[in-house]
């Protein structure tokens, strides 16, 4: 297994800090698999509709143009991913994982609500789209422990970074 350096320099710095891991857009789930092999002590949740965007979630962001553009890249069969996730988990006897498939912006409020997720130590957008970002942040902020992080993928300006530039306008 190769190590992305970027991933083990964010996990470094929530080491110590209680809660889970939360990410946002699981794709195949590579990031997924590397988070259970840095983090052996937290649990991770994924969340992701294996289906692309939906229409709200493209008109919302600033970066429309690149979503509409690869709407049908992000279309992967979840059952693949999880098998992919649950045979890594298995092979090393890592952590507890659960990948959740729908709307973020209703999964992941409905996850805190029914507390499957109580304390977050990392935040990981890697979803591209400003509406299910904000929502995530939004509903991530109050259970982000002290010392949390959240982290954007993103490899050009746009929805990512606009809901992170509110968040900490907001709560500075």
């Amino acid at each position: 297994m190769s190590l992305n350096l970027e991933l083990k320099t964010i996990t470094d710095q929530i080491e110590n800090v209680e809660g889970d891991i939360v990410e946002l857009g699981v794709y195949t789930g590579n990031n997924s698999i590397q988070f259970l092999w840095l983090c052996q002590e937290k649990k991770y949740f994924g969340f992701d509709t294996f289906k692309g965007y939906t229409e709200e979630d493209i008109e919302s962001s600033p970066n429309k143009e690149g979503l509409i553009d690869n709407q049908g890249r992000w279309n992967h069969d979840k059952e693949e991913t999880i098998g992919r996730v649950q045979a890594f988990k298995e092979k090393f006897s890592l952590g507890e994982f659960e990948i959740i498939e729908g709307d973020l912006k209703e999964t992941l409020p409905n996850s805190i609500r029914d507390k499957k997720i109580t304390k977050v130590s990392l935040l990981y957008v890697d979803c591209n789209a400003y509406l299910p970002s904000i929502k995530a942040m939004e509903s991530i902020y109050p259970i982000l422990s002290e010392g949390g992080v959240i982290c954007i993928d993103e490899h050009k300006d746009g929805g990512e970074s606009k809901a992170l530039n509110e968040i900490a306008d907001k709560y500075e």
